[in-house]
């Protein structure tokens, strides 16, 4: 007999359930539009979605289910990377982007060879040149896992490398101490000229969903690195070589970067972890499958239908006038469309259930007290700090991203104007209406806002994460996600 309280739906990061958990996680990992395969192949570098969507739990499943025997797999945190100071890293060439894209390279580059050390058998083992190279660049912190140090001691000083036969390459050299853009040519050629015995290597960054939203040059800093993947990607591709990169990042700074092969990488070099229905129909999206292949993992062979299972057709809303909610309907719009907070939900409610025993036998559903209960826990525990989680990189604004999700709690209204609520945050302030407008924007994005627009014969709700093409509307009407209304319990 199952029972619901026995589900497993996971941890709400990947990466620490794959850590604490990791053979749960393993079985119960739902690979979502063969990215698996597509990542591996390298018919695709870029993995794009939003907070939650599955990114880092992608990448985490690809390092836990390396096989030595046929590849190599690590992941680079570029979290602490000080993005504002590429321009300056010392690279031996002339200032502007095309410095920028070298240290990038040289990063992917010394990442890949990092791994590609990691295989005994391969011929790097045996070659003196190198392996002293190796030495140095680890000396120097390019090869540790997060090469903060190095960026940042190559921005005061000029790093040469004297290795000997070095210059048999670059026959025009008279020297032998090479700059930095020199080493990203060295190794661009030895990893394409070297014999793999078949296996493959795979870099993974990711860390830049932390990246400051706001500052420009953390934005060319990122455009310049999506830049340098695509331009490894072919020169790595058309060479043959078994190296891969493979790029984590949001869609949300994706499209607002300004890249000039952004339509090519996105339609033919990417995969969008994009879990919304846009049918209008909530039992026919994705993320109902991804619950029930996760949670029947477990059970050695028998498939569940989750909701179907254990949750009753309809839920009740209000006590002294109640009305009947669709389940899936009630369920999906408590969440951002994305896997993550749907099985938070989901995971509150089981704690519910094992708290209260409400079904005890096979078939039992669970009662409307344990489901309302489980959503808001689910909405004040977890959802209100994912929203104030998706503000973190409003670079020097993180007092009114505070601000901002104060004023949207302390207005009591469920819908409301843009004006309503630059007032409200701009009370006591020396601030001006466009920085308001601004932080709604970033509001909009983070999915706690959205627009109420009228259509032709009713209105509708367009929120930022089930459209990711649309724009926050100032002047209409605005109304607040629905796990921020149970949250903070505002009247409808």
């Amino acid at each position: 007999m199952v029972l619901y309280r026995d589900l497993y739906f996971g941890l709400s990061d990947g990466r620490r359930e794959a850590r604490q958990a990791p053979e749960q996680f393993v079985k119960s990992f739902v690979d979502r539009n063969n990215a698996m395969s597509l990542l591996k192949s390298g018919q695709k570098f870029l993995l794009l979605g939003p907070k939650g969507a599955g990114k880092s739990a992608f990448a985490a499943y690809l390092d836990k289910t390396q096989d030595m025997q046929t590849g190599f797999v690590q992941i680079r945190d570029l979290s602490t990377l000080p993005f504002d100071q590429m321009d300056k890293v010392k690279t031996g060439e002339p200032g502007g982007p095309g410095r920028v894209i070298t240290v990038w390279k040289l990063l992917l580059y010394t990442g890949l060879l990092e791994i590609i050390m990691k295989d005994q058998s391969h011929p790097f083992q045996w070659d003196p040149q190198v392996l002293q190279l190796v030495d140095e660049l680890r000396r120097l912190g390019f090869m540790s896992a997060s090469p903060k140090a190095a960026v940042l001691g190559a921005t005061k000083t000029t790093y040469k490398l004297t290795l000997p036969g070095f210059g048999n390459v670059y026959t025009r050299e008279r020297t032998e101490s090479f700059n930095l853009y020199h080493v990203v040519n060295y190794l661009e050629d030895r990893i394409l000229s070297s014999d793999s015995s078949g296996h493959t290597y795979m870099l993974i960054l990711d860390g830049l969903d932390s990246i400051y939203l706001t500052d420009p040059n953390y934005s060319s800093a990122i455009a310049s690195l999506l830049q340098a993947a695509y331009e490894v990607y072919d020169i790595l591709g058309d060479g043959g070589s078994q190296a891969r990169v493979v790029l984590l990042l949001r869609n949300d700074i994706f499209t607002r970067l300004q890249l000039p092969d952004a339509g090519k990488m996105r339609q033919d070099l990417s995969i969008d972890l994009d879990w919304r229905v846009l049918s209008g129909n909530p039992r026919q999206a994705s993320l109902f499958d991804l619950v029930n292949r996760k949670a029947s993992a477990m059970l050695d062979g028998r498939v569940l239908a989750v909701v179907q299972d254990f949750f009753p057709k309809d839920v009740q809303l209000g006590d002294k006038s109640p009305k009947w909610r669709d389940i899936y309907s009630y369920l999906l719009d408590l969440t951002r469309h994305t896997p993550r907070d749907l099985l938070r939900l989901l995971e509150y409610i089981r704690e519910v259930e094992g708290e209260q025993k409400s079904s005890n036998r096979p078939g039992a559903k669970l009662s409307n007290e344990v489901i309302r209960e489980g959503a808001l826990r689910y909405a004040s525990k977890y959802f209100v700090e994912a929203i104030a989680n998706e503000l973190v990189g409003l670079r020097e604004e993180g007092d009114l991203a505070a601000r901002a999700i104060s004023t949207l709690r302390h207005l009591r209204k469920s819908t409301f104007t843009a004006r309503q609520f630059s007032d409200d945050f701009l009370e006591g302030s020396d601030g001006n209406v466009a920085q308001a407008n601004e932080m709604l924007k970033w509001l909009f994005f983070a999915g706690a806002v959205g627009n109420v627009v009228a259509g032709s014969s009713e209105r509708y709700l367009q929120f930022y994460h089930r459209r990711d093409n649309v724009e926050i509307y100032i002047k209409g009407e605005l109304i607040l996600h629905n796990a921020l209304v149970y949250a903070w319990n505002i009247p409808r």
